[in-house]
């Protein structure tokens, strides 16, 4: 599977659940078992960059997607990446993406208007109340070559019995957008949505995601091409024309395979709001 080792993985991981605050990488070398410099030259060695500045990079894509995509201020934004000074996060963002913050959300928008619109025969969006969610999951990264069918099947093989029986159906986590992340960067979480969230700890590279309890925008896809253009109406033009606001975590897609014997598509993308 993935070349990456487990516990450069889980330093990914972590430095991902984490773009909210600086994470001192001591504190992040003793989380997975090295020495900090260890930890430094095997993250080099599979990334290509160093943790710190990995994370440096992937708050600020979390950033250019909450510009983008939320009416949230640039402060707001620059609080919720962990920066504390609006001065400072507008500097970095600039050296990052050429542009200041405002700038570079002006662009963007400009950029996604001037793109096709949704046919109309797009599904229409509803809003509903989830309950808590869970969910058995695997990392995949652009540049993996993998399908989503194979690391599913590798999941399964690191699965006891006991797990595999409380499975309801494939899920696919998305974190980036390509117009903002490189696509060998894109990160996936590739898994399946359980009844119950098992004592079981499973080996790294599988993690258990819980989604809380809240409201989600839903729309159903015709097939994955249709993603970019769907996520982009949800939170540019429905969720805006009703005062909605997304969340850019946690957004996924969901195979909901009964719905085939109805001559539905089985394919359903849910973006939380807030």
């Amino acid at each position: 599977m993935d070349c990456r080792e487990f516990d450069v993985a889980a330093t990914e991981v972590i430095l991902h659940e984490h773009t909210n605050e600086l994470m001192p990488m001591t504190m992040v070398a003793r989380q997975v078992g090295l020495s900090t410099s260890h930890l430094r030259r095997k993250f080099k060695q599979s990334f290509g960059v160093t943790p710190t500045d990995y994370h440096a990079t992937i708050r600020l894509d979390r950033a250019a997607m909450l510009l983008i995509y939320t009416r949230k201020s640039i402060m707001e934004v620059a609080l919720e990446c962990g920066y504390q000074d609006h001065a400072a996060f507008s500097r970095v963002f600039r050296r990052h993406f050429d542009l200041s913050p405002r700038a570079y959300r002006e662009q963007m928008r400009n950029t996604l208007s001037a793109l096709p619109r949704v046919p109309d025969a797009t599904p229409h969006v509803e809003v509903r109340e989830n309950e808590e969610e869970y969910y058995l999951v695997i990392r995949d990264f652009g540049d993996s070559g993998l399908s989503e069918e194979s690391l599913r099947q590798h999941l399964l093989t690191l699965c006891p019995q006991r797990a595999k029986e409380s499975i309801l159906e494939s899920v696919c986590f998305l974190y980036d957008d390509p117009r903002v992340t490189p696509a060998h960067r894109v990160r996936k979480d590739i898994g399946y949505r359980m009844a119950r969230r098992e004592t079981w700890h499973p080996p790294l590279p599988l993690r258990w995601v819980t989604v809380p309890a809240g409201r989600c925008m839903s729309t159903r896809l015709n097939s994955w091409k249709d993603y970019e253009a769907a996520f982009q109406h949800m939170a540019l033009n429905w969720a805006m024309m009703n005062d909605e606001q997304v969340r850019v975590d946690h957004s996924r897609v969901l195979y909901r395979e009964g719905r085939r014997d109805a001559g539905l598509s089985s394919m359903e993308l849910l973006v939380p709001v807030e």
